[in-house]
């Protein structure tokens, strides 16, 4: 299927996120740091990115954003108030989600946006 990049701080969470969606067929990658997922996106080339929403990560994800192109990218985070505070960020995702969600909410949101940019391409 697809493959994604997926970036959480939290191990446990990321691992989870990693089997659901390889349970889905897709292909996963798991980072901690959008800092060093840069590097390591540029060879996985990832389809889309799952990638926690946190304000200490901002600065890194215009490079992340450059490295791989047009990508999408579906944000998730612990609180809805990380949204509104971070708002620029969000603006320029694909999508988001809030966590906790159910494992199928991760695999919906993340088919939607392949097949929008799927789409977008064509």
């Amino acid at each position: 299927m697809s493959r994604i990049l997926i970036i959480d701080d939290d191990p446990q969470l990321g691992r989870s996120l990693q089997r659901v969606l390889e349970h889905a067929g897709h292909t996963c990658y798991l980072s901690s740091d959008p800092r060093h997922a840069a590097q390591a996106a540029a060879s996985f080339k990832p389809d889309a990115i799952l990638i926690e929403l946190q304000p200490d990560y901002a600065p890194a994800l215009p490079q992340l954003r450059s490295a791989l192109g047009p990508v999408p990218f579906v944000f998730m985070a612990g609180h809805h108030e990380e949204f509104a505070q971070l708002g620029d960020l969000v603006g320029a995702s694909d999508d988001w989600l809030a966590k906790p969600a159910a494992p199928q909410e991760f695999i919906v949101r993340l088919r939607t946006a392949l097949r929008r940019a799927r789409a977008d391409d064509n």
